[in-house]
């Protein structure tokens, strides 16, 4: 890879370009197990801010739910849509390295059934984020044994978590609801991204003894 190709990949994506990638996922080509640009962005999240360095091939098939890519028109295609999400992780990194508690998720927004209040939902992004923490469960037992660990995860639990219980599941059934998790998931993020900082630098620092 060229200077000119990694300079590429540290681009942040533009709002065409984020489309150009949401449609892609949610076109014929890819399965329908493929991820939305939402869950996307809080499996990368979670790859990002979590204590482990994964190599591309351990979470890049997560993206598509299945063991392979899909059938891409050609080999343009494919590098195209390839960096598209190597762009979007990296944007990731860096608007959590400039500012943990100024970062935008790729939320969505919902309406209720009678189409009377809109509201932030972060479903779809929050399985994401829970997909990603599992490719490495193991290595967040340090924030699960932290007293504050869980009740940071809490949000995100709640809003992606399937195994819930029918009292915890009542937290999240009113659009009012759903907005105010939403909020505080922004504020576990961050939260989340410092506990990481002083295990990430440690690591850093013994890698090349």
């Amino acid at each position: 890879m060229n200077s000119s190709s990694v300079t590429n990949l540290l681009l942040p994506l533009s709002e065409d370009e984020v489309d150009d990638l949401d449609d892609f996922l949610m076109s014929g080509t890819a399965s329908f197990e493929t991820m939305s640009i939402d869950q996307l962005d809080g499996y990368l999240t979670a790859i990002v801010i979590g204590p482990t360095r994964l190599d591309f091939n351990q979470w890049f098939s997560g993206v598509w739910g299945l063991d392979e890519a899909p059938d891409f028109d050609s080999p343009e295609e494919a590098q195209h849509i390839i960096e598209l999400i190597l762009r979007l992780m990296n944007s990731i990194v860096t608007d959590f390295n400039d500012n943990p508690d100024d970062i935008a998720p790729l939320f969505v927004t919902s309406t209720d059934l009678d189409d009377t209040f809109e509201y932030t939902d972060a479903l779809l992004w929050t399985q994401g984020f829970l997909q990603g923490l599992a490719l490495c469960r193991n290595d967040w037992q340090p924030f699960f044994d932290d007293a504050k660990g869980n009740n940071v995860l809490r949000p995100i639990y709640l809003l992606g978590s399937d195994d819930v219980t029918l009292e915890e599941e009542a937290l999240t059934e009113t659009p009012a609801q759903k907005e105010e998790l939403a909020q505080h998931v922004i504020e576990s993020l961050a939260w989340i991204y410092r506990f990481w900082l002083p295990y990430k630098k440690i690591v850093a620092n013994h890698a090349y003894e």
